[in-house]
């Protein structure tokens, strides 16, 4: 096996604790609705909206850009409350991307961990999503400082977990696939695409230790957190000699 060149990483849920972020961003948005509203069932809200982001988190028919979508959602969320309030669903709009971006920081401890990495090794960042979500994530946690390079896959033909976006990522590290590894927390879109396209090792962040589903892809390692992923380098390495 060649050696490792380059660290391929996703960015939510690997490198940010989201749902941390999610769960302070809901609370102050159900005191927004609260106070707009006086006896608005804020938890049946603010679900009605999580299950509709989960679900339909872009306009399927790609006409409508994501701010305006959201602020859709927003609507819906409140129609089914029985409010019909357009500036509202605007408001909330606004402030649900406010301040999740002020939650967004990189795990403690991560980036004390990058700026040893990026001393030994080409880092990578390679997040799907559409660029207006993305990038502006990307610039709160001050992604640049520690990664060499970052790819957003709605800035791209394909997302993960295409081979082509690895493709990129390795020719960006002028590496071939079987000296980098990757990172994340999806198996369908980080361990998967990391496998097919051949890299070294693929790591899946597994912090409820789920089973793996029969017949999905299968990673190379397994981690409760990134903060691993030194202890899991060094026993690539081993394995290298």
């Amino acid at each position: 096996m060649p050696s490792l060149k380059a660290i391929f990483f996703d960015l939510d849920n690997t490198l940010v604790d989201c749902s941390t972020a999610d769960i302070r961003t809901y609370e102050i948005l159900a005191s927004i609705a609260r106070d707009k509203v006086r006896g608005i069932n804020s938890p049946a809200l603010i679900n009605h909206f999580q299950k509709q982001l989960i679900n339909v988190p872009f306009d399927p028919e790609k006409q409508i850009p994501v701010h305006p979508w959201r602020t859709i959602l927003w609507t819906k969320a409140l129609k089914s409350e029985n409010i019909d309030d357009i500036d509202l669903a605007e408001k909330l709009n606004i402030a649900f991307h406010r301040e999740r971006l002020a939650f967004y920081t990189f795990i403690y401890g991560s980036q004390k961990m990058l700026k040893k990495l990026l001393k030994l090794y080409t880092c990578v960042i390679i997040t799907n999503g559409d660029s207006e979500i993305q990038r502006p994530k990307l610039k709160a946690c001050k992604a640049q400082k520690y990664f060499s390079h970052i790819i957003v896959g709605g800035e791209e033909p394909y997302e993960k977990p295409h081979p082509s976006i690895f493709k990129k990522a390795c020719e960006m590290a002028k590496c071939k696939p079987e000296s980098a590894i990757i990172i994340g927390d999806s198996l369908e879109t980080d361990i998967k695409g990391g496998l097919d396209a051949g890299l070294a090792s693929t790591i899946w962040i597994n912090p409820k230790n789920k089973p793996i589903p029969e017949k999905g892809p299968v990673p190379h390692y397994q981690a409760v957190s990134v903060l691993e992923l030194p202890l899991i380098i060094q026993h690539i390495q081993q394995q290298q000699q």
